[in-house]
């Protein structure tokens, strides 16, 4: 029985994928229909969006007119003769605009292919890496479970809510989503979940068109009070269902939960995102020496960085640079153990986290044993020890390794304001925790 009322026809003007389609169609398809879905959005808010040479600029105004908007440069597909260019003049103009921050979303394998050094060396973070999947609605039909009783799903035009604590709305994008309900095709559509009279979630479905036309969804979120309920699952599968009575094939959506695989949906694949964040925005651009420095750093070209003046390195070899990584870290999160082996060659610290990330775990104990300062050193934007690291990643042996050096356990992390033994209880690593508790003790 579904679990909205559904449309008795689709939108005449739709034009969709239902054919077979590959893996690989399929990630084009999502990331078509994010395109899609974030130009509507700069539309409605009075935004703009332009297309040149490979990379589309999405500029989206924040709805509260006491906030700052962000930028978007989606899905780029650049050459490696104009992509600096392209960057380059696309962070001007975020920084002309005072958003808040620029995002960059990207397929991988990236185009080009080292756009993840470009945007680091420019100052851009390291991001989180959507996880694509697709529900195909011709073969998979979400099985029933059971629901909250007296939950009650429908699609809501107004979408004007008094709803404190619901993840991903915020009540001053209501205009924003009355607007996209009035457009014609109407191609947006916002469902609220509610028990009794109190709105406990919702989810939106965004319908992308053409030869790769697909159902996107997005912001499904419910409130803390009422999950692990099957409200989450409840509110995703009514949008699905909707979708098919409008005639889509695929459903498609980037995850990071496991709830979706019970709905239907089959792993695709991974992209990549990077994060300008106000700070670096609003500090002065790096110099063109630090940008061609971390490039070279990040495409492992030793030759590059062997040619460079002494004048044109950083002063000091483990201080963070804008992107908020030490040059060690760059080397190590681009996988480029020839960079990573320069640097050390200059002196730079050997730190645990770099060594384990480029494969040389081998290295860490007798690198704890010459500089035991770097059990506790802090690294990144949360200002991490590696042994917050090891609770993070559940790895025993380097916990050992770490406590053998007899780090301070009384740092805090810069976010959560916890320390190493708290990130494990939380991560229900017990060993690490039983580790840490007796080092502590003894």
């Amino acid at each position: 029985m579904p679990l909205v009322a559904l449309p008795g026809h689709p939108e005449p003007s739709l034009s969709l994928l239902t054919r077979d389609a590959t893996p690989e169609e399929l990630i084009e398809a999502a990331a078509l229909n994010h395109v899609d879905w974030f130009t509507a959005e700069a539309t409605v808010a009075g935004g703009q969006v332009r297309c040149d040479d490979g990379l589309t600029f999405i500029h989206s105004p924040a709805a509260n007119p006491d906030a700052a908007g962000e930028a978007i440069l989606a899905f780029p597909r650049m050459s490696a003769t104009t992509a600096d260019a392209a960057i380059d003049q696309a962070v001007s103009e975020a920084r002309q605009l005072g958003v808040r921050q620029v995002a960059c979303w990207s397929l991988l394998p990236a185009e080009p292919t080292d756009l993840g050094a470009r945007l680091v060396a420019r100052g851009f973070q390291w991001g989180w890496q959507p996880h694509w999947m697709a529900l195909d609605l011709s073969r998979e039909r979400p099985a029933d479970f059971p629901l909250p009783d007296g939950l009650r799903i429908a699609l809501d035009d107004e979408s004007d809510w008094d709803a404190e604590g619901l993840p991903y709305y915020d009540r001053a994008n209501a205009a924003r989503l009355r607007a996209h309900a009035r457009r014609r095709p109407r191609r947006t559509y916002h469902f609220g979940a509610r028990l009794g009279d109190i709105l406990v979630g919702h989810s939106l479905l965004h319908v992308s068109t053409g030869p790769l036309g697909v159902a996107g969804l997005y912001a499904v979120g419910v409130v803390p009070d009422a999950r692990n309920k099957g409200v989450g699952r409840a509110v995703s599968l009514a949008a699905c269902q909707f979708a098919r009575a409008l005639g889509c094939r695929y459903v498609l959506l980037n995850a990071a939960t496991h709830i979706y695989e019970r709905l239907g949906f089959a792993s695709l694949g991974y992209g990549q995102t990077w994060w300008m964040h106000r700070p670096a925005l609003e500090a002065p651009p790096p110099s063109p020496a630090l940008v061609a420095f971390t490039e070279a750093v990040g495409r492992g070209d030793t030759g590059a960085l062997g040619a460079l003046p002494q004048n044109a390195l950083p002063a000091d070899l483990d201080a963070a640079l804008p992107c908020g990584m030490t040059p060690l870290e760059v080397a190590a999160r681009l996988g480029q153990p020839r960079a990573a082996e320069w640097l050390l060659g200059l002196g730079a610290s050997c730190d645990v986290i770099p060594l384990c990330d480029l494969g040389w775990r081998d290295r860490v104990p007798s690198a704890l044993a010459a500089r035991p300062n770097l059990a506790s050193r802090r690294l990144g934007e949360w200002g991490l020890t590696p042994l917050h690291e090891a609770a993070a990643r559940g790895d025993v042996e380097l916990a050992r390794w770490l406590l053998a050096a007899a780090p301070d356990l009384s740092i805090e992390d810069a976010q959560f304001h916890s320390t190493a033994l708290g990130w494990a209880r939380h991560l229900g690593r017990e060993e690490i925790v039983r580790l840490i508790e007796a080092h502590a003790a003894g």
